[in-house]
């Protein structure tokens, strides 16, 4: 009766779970390939390396990341921003398991994230959570940053 039960528990698993396929095979072509361009744009972000970020942002005036300043138009700027950042702590830590992309047209996508992001302010080293809206538009050269944009309010929903 025991090896019976077994079997017919086994079969139900098998069957049940080849009707939930893994989230990498639900995710479509677009969805893995702007994630992908997401993960270089984090690590090279984490890397301070200027170049590797320069490759991975949209090089056009309308490139835009809004921050506590105010908002920052065009890849030149955005770099230097970054540059400024690098030179004291930054860190950007995301929390892939909550991330979410969501293709918008053929040649738009956003990734939601909750980060939590580590700057200097001042002299001192500070962290804070937010929710970051990084908007990707498709070129010739594959998916790149359009938009950054952190929403500390909703991080409470993460």
């Amino acid at each position: 009766m025991l090896t019976r039960l077994t079997f017919v528990a086994v079969a139900m698993l098998v069957l049940l779970s080849a009707r939930m396929p893994a989230q990498a095979d639900t995710m479509t072509r677009d969805q893995q390939d702007v994630r992908a361009a997401y993960v270089s744009f984090m690590g090279a972000q984490n890397q301070h390396d200027l170049v590797a970020v320069q490759k991975a942002l949209w090089n056009d005036p309308n490139l835009v990341w809004l921050t506590v300043g105010g908002p920052i138009y065009g890849q030149t700027a955005v770099l230097a921003h970054f540059k400024q950042l690098f030179a004291g702590v930054w860190r950007a830590a995301p929390d892939y398991t909550n991330t979410r992309v969501v293709i918008r047209t053929p040649q738009t996508a956003d990734v939601v994230s909750p980060v939590s992001i580590t700057a200097t302010v001042g002299a001192n080293p500070y962290t804070a959570k937010a929710v970051v809206v990084t908007t990707f538009v498709k070129v010739s050269g594959g998916w790149k940053v359009a938009g950054i944009v952190p929403v500390a309010a909703a991080v409470k929903n993460y």
